[in-house]
């Protein structure tokens, strides 16, 4: 840990357990400062924040440093908004062994997941399928101060979906437990929003979403199309268009699951705000840029899941079928979206990897190159992967930081380093600008005006940690 660093932590612990009157001013000065909407970055910056929230950003000739304050010397450095991942999953863990050994401690691996985005850099993460009690057990933890993380913004199963023992995702595996056992873990995600919900009328449908809204979830997202049936249709318009009034009345963004071209035009007929992985449209077709168009035309941010040309060619070389012909027509459509301005999120479906089961991975030679949905390094590879495809550097940046804010409704909180905002602030010792490798080069995160103890991070893994037999 530098000297900064650990000078800054030991004054900003010291000062959260001064009496509460006592406001903590704390300024990052002399860095390069990239505040996220896309101005231009200002050299010896200074972002002064009290209290966790930002109080002043700007050049260091027009923004005062109050007296007193701790500073925090980002000479030489460069200043960003904590990154987010606009769709992820923080537990994703559901081989049985998992499922079996820990179905009473999901929250604890979500937590270690919080943990392992946090130390990546990752300030605020939203997680679009999940046990949203356990994910809200451990979201409220973390809110309260009691575990260090990400903060979490949840949605809970994705409505019309089963659950992990279920047709959606691995019901191969139920039979090889008890039926008591799969139906409590079904239940777990479902919640009574699942498949049944394909069978109803939409008046039905909007009873089910009234009350499912009430449950403490921060979004709501649903299957527009299939997990495993890619190519079905789930929800007709009528449905999609009940689902999303229900989410807006709640005062919620609505997302949903597109994997075809007509999935992804229903969605934006339906009035969602957001589509997940909008570049996946099937093995063969891309999105038509008439849909592409109305798309940015109405508004609707789209969540990606970038990979890099390495990625790729490993895909092709090591495991041709699969989804591989999926990313290869993902990757047009994602160069289509850029080319159109669509208001694109950085995502990456990651959840924890688990070491025992990657060395036993059949597709390993693939799974080790540029890995997409392995926490703490999907999104580093995200970023690179936009790039690669001819995206400016700065939207690759705001990719990451107020697009994924604004599309959530949440740019007067979140995403910029603005006064009133949160502070959440990444330090990198490279321009990212210059090389979305540099995302990498993490100097010190702050979050809510905290530095974070980056080496004690994760805190208790339960998942990361497991050793390979040798």
């Amino acid at each position: 840990m530098s000297t900064h660093r650990a000078n800054a932590l030991a004054l900003l612990l010291t000062a959260a357990l001064a009496p509460a009157a006592a406001a903590q001013t704390v300024a990052v000065t002399g860095g390069t400062v990239i505040d996220g909407t896309g101005a231009a970055p200002t050299e010896n910056g200074v972002v002064v924040f009290t209290d966790g929230r930002i109080t002043a950003a700007g050049p260091a000739g027009s923004t005062a440093v109050p007296a007193g304050a701790t500073v925090i010397d980002a000479g030489g450095k460069y200043v960003i908004p904590g990154l987010m991942d606009g769709n992820l999953h923080l537990f994703l863990n559901l081989d049985l062994e998992t499922l079996i050994l820990h179905e009473h401690r999901l929250h604890e691996i979500v937590l270690e997941a919080a943990q392992i985005t946090l130390k990546t850099g990752q300030t605020t993460v939203f997680d679009t399928w999940g046990p949203r009690a356990a994910l809200g057990q451990a979201r409220d933890m973390i809110n309260a101060g009691e575990a260090p993380g990400s903060r979490i913004y949840l949605a809970g199963n994705i409505i019309g979906f089963s659950g992990p023992l279920g047709p959606d995702f691995r019901e191969s595996h139920a039979p090889y437990v008890s039926k008591a056992f799969v139906n409590r873990i079904n239940e777990t995600w479902e919640e009574d929003t699942g498949r049944e919900l394909l069978w109803m009328t939409p008046d039905s449908v909007a009873d089910v979403i009234r009350h499912y809204t009430t449950l403490g979830m921060d979004f709501l997202k649903y299957g527009a199309s299939g997990h495993v049936d890619m190519n079905l249709i789930s929800f007709s318009e009528r449905v999609q268009r009940v689902i999303v009034e229900e989410g807006h009345r709640a005062g919620m963004t609505v997302q949903t699951h597109t994997t075809s071209v007509e999935s992804f035009d229903m969605a934006i007929e339906a009035g969602v705000d957001i589509i997940t992985h909008c570049g996946i449209s099937g093995p063969e077709i891309p999105i038509p840029m008439e849909s592409i168009r109305k798309m940015v035309d109405r508004g609707v941010a789209c969540s990606v899941l970038p990979i890099t040309a390495r990625r790729l060619a490993a895909l092709e070389e090591h495991s041709p079928t699969g989804l591989t012909p999926y990313m290869k027509i993902g990757a047009i459509n994602r160069a289509n979206m850029i080319e159109a301005g669509a208001k694109l999120l950085m995502s990456t479906d990651a959840g924890i990897e688990n070491p025992v089961l990657r060395a036993e991975s059949a597709t390993l030679a693939a799974d080790t190159v540029d890995p997409r949905v392995k926490l703490g390094e999907g999104h580093f590879n995200a970023l690179v992967g936009l790039e690669e495809l001819g995206m400016d550097p700065m939207e690759v940046l705001k990719s990451a930081t107020s697009n994924v804010a604004g599309a959530y409704r949440l740019e007067d909180e979140i995403g910029t380093l603005q006064p009133g905002r949160w502070a959440d602030i990444v330090i990198l010792d490279a321009d990212p600008l210059a090389s979305a490798y540099n995302y990498r080069a993490i100097h010190m995160v702050i979050k809510e005006g905290k530095v974070v103890d980056l080496d004690a991070l994760p805190v208790a893994p339960i998942v990361s940690s497991m050793k390979v037999p040798e």
